[in-house]
């Protein structure tokens, strides 16, 4: 902008000041890209590696150093105010706790209910048809009589 370049705040005139953002040398960038270009790397290997389990873990762990090389240097995080580094690692820390709760929820779920694969758990959630209801046997209707005794209406006089 030219010197006599005018602005206005709020209908008021205002000095122009120009910022300049923090230039790095070409040296840098190609180190972040070589870390980057190593850290992919990593990442396919561990998606070939046999950890079961951990395989998630290793994979998250690696996506999040390689977002922090890029939001830091090609982002200029790492030159930025503080306050804006905070506000990127608690988000960073909400989505951690989200996704650590979505993991147990997905890995506890079978402790739940050790029903959840019978037939009688896919009949009650409405995946399989309910067998008719058949008549109760006369043993089976003795048994349930005497286990439900009639209750006799009380005597008005007492």
């Amino acid at each position: 902008m030219s010197a006599n370049a005018k602005a206005y705040v709020k209908g008021k005139p205002a000095n122009l000041h120009e910022a300049h953002h923090h230039v790095m040398p070409l040296k840098t960038y190609l180190q972040v890209f070589g870390a980057l270009l190593v850290l992919t790397a990593l990442t396919v290997l561990v998606s070939y590696a046999n950890l079961g389990p951990l395989a998630l873990g290793a994979a998250m762990i690696v996506a999040v150093i390689k977002a922090g090389f890029v939001i830091g240097y090609f982002m200029h995080l790492k030159y930025d105010t503080r306050f804006h580094s905070f506000i990127f690692l608690g988000t960073l820390l909400f989505v951690g706790i989200f996704f650590v709760l979505t993991y147990f929820d997905l890995n506890t779920r079978s402790m739940m209910n050790q029903n959840w694969d019978t037939q009688a758990f896919a009949r009650d959630a409405g995946m399989l048809e309910k067998p008719p209801p058949r008549p109760m046997t006369e043993e089976e209707r003795v048994k349930y009589e005497a286990s439900h005794p009639k209750h006799e209406a009380a005597d008005p006089k007492h």
